[in-house]
């Protein structure tokens, strides 16, 4: 307990000892009584506050406990993205641990080699979450730089306030290098640097509030920006409808390759978004006009949606899911026509050509 509350308790353990073992006293010292036992009252709520912050602090883990290996591939844009925020939010709210740490340490004026390392449990728990939510920032960066513009605006003004907050923590374990050193020489630890460690954990404390409110509408944005991105390409029009049923379950292999040749390297590109719309506008089309149940081959026109659904998927940022709608799709479509096969529609395998423009 710091110096300043074992003060307050020992005053408050004399004052009640004073008053359980002093004789009764005449009536004009009511006011003193009155007036101690007001004080007595006040130094009893300090210590109890006190013991309280101590406890909040204390319960709180020393170190973080690292999750199990994360395959961001398989979460969808919405899951990382709500795997970025919660990473913010712990990162402020263990900031604010850290900073609260601080200011019980120097609350008496002077700081200890046990308090220094008190102060550092809840330093590293900050450091440790500012760094996760950086790396999994990092990890929206690869997967979906391509394809968000309003968010990666987003991502970028959240971690400039995370940068901001990662210096001023960095300011925190310096001053307590500075101190720890004076300690370790037997020294006594300067005003100067009391004072910087509390500056510095003052500006941490800031640099997390404004990280809190950069990072709350994180997530409307995502939604805005994704109900954008199925709505420009509700504007799409097909530009080379197949002219029969052969051609029809061409093009559906097409947009297929084009899809599993674009997921490659497991993101998607604007561009690359607007090409498959395209070769499904197109495909939709050709299933339309001519993949009725009549004639050649089998009923095309129960997979027409197809093409809008895994589209929309990879629009919304579901990638394992349109993925898995993909392979699903291809193999409701049966064997792929050969290259050049005539009238009807055959049985056998084959390559076909790469996606029409």
């Amino acid at each position: 307990m710091k110096t300043m509350l074992r003060t307050i308790l020992s005053t408050f353990l004399l004052a009640s000892m004073i008053t359980a073992c002093g004789t009764p006293a005449a009536p004009t010292a009511a006011p003193d009584i009155v007036g101690t036992a007001v004080a007595g009252t006040q130094q009893a709520q300090a210590l109890a506050q006190a013991t309280v912050n101590s406890t909040a602090l204390t319960a709180m883990p020393a170190t973080p406990t690292p999750g199990p290996t994360m395959d961001y591939v398989n979460l969808t844009e919405e899951e990382l993205a709500a795997l970025i925020d919660q990473a913010v939010a712990e990162a402020v709210a263990a900031t604010e641990q850290a900073t609260t740490a601080v200011t019980y340490t120097i609350t008496d004026g002077a700081v200890t080699t046990d308090e220094v390392a008190y102060v550092y449990d809840y330093y590293y728990y900050a450091d440790y979450y500012v760094q996760y939510a950086d790396d999994v920032m990092a990890e929206y960066y690869t997967l979906y730089a391509d394809l968000a513009t309003d968010m990666i605006t987003e991502m970028n003004a959240i971690e400039t306030e995370l940068t901001q907050l990662n210096d001023t923590l960095t300011s925190i374990d310096s001053s307590l290098q500075e101190i720890n050193s004076t300690l370790e020489q037997g020294l006594a630890v300067a005003e100067e640097s009391i004072a910087q460690l509390e500056s510095a954990a003052q500006q941490a404390q800031t640099n997390a509030q404004e990280l809190q409110t950069q990072a709350q509408d994180m997530l409307s944005v995502l939604q805005t920006e994704q109900q954008g991105r199925v709505d420009q390409l509700l504007q799409i029009q097909p530009n080379n409808i197949p002219t029969d049923k052969l051609a029809s379950l061409q093009s559906a292999f097409d947009f297929l390759d084009f899809a599993n040749t674009a997921m490659g390297d497991n993101k998607l590109s604007r561009d690359e978004l607007t090409g498959l719309a395209q070769l499904g506008k197109n495909a939709q089309a050709g299933f339309s006009n001519f993949g009725g149940a009549g004639g050649v081959g089998p009923d095309l026109t129960q997979f027409s949606g197809k093409f809008d659904e895994i589209t929309n998927q990879f629009a919304r940022g579901q990638m394992p899911q349109a993925r898995g709608n993909v392979g699903q799709f291809q193999t409701s479509l049966g064997s792929r026509p050969s290259p050049g096969a005539g009238g009807g529609l055959p049985g056998g395998g084959g390559g076909l050509p790469g996606p029409r423009p």
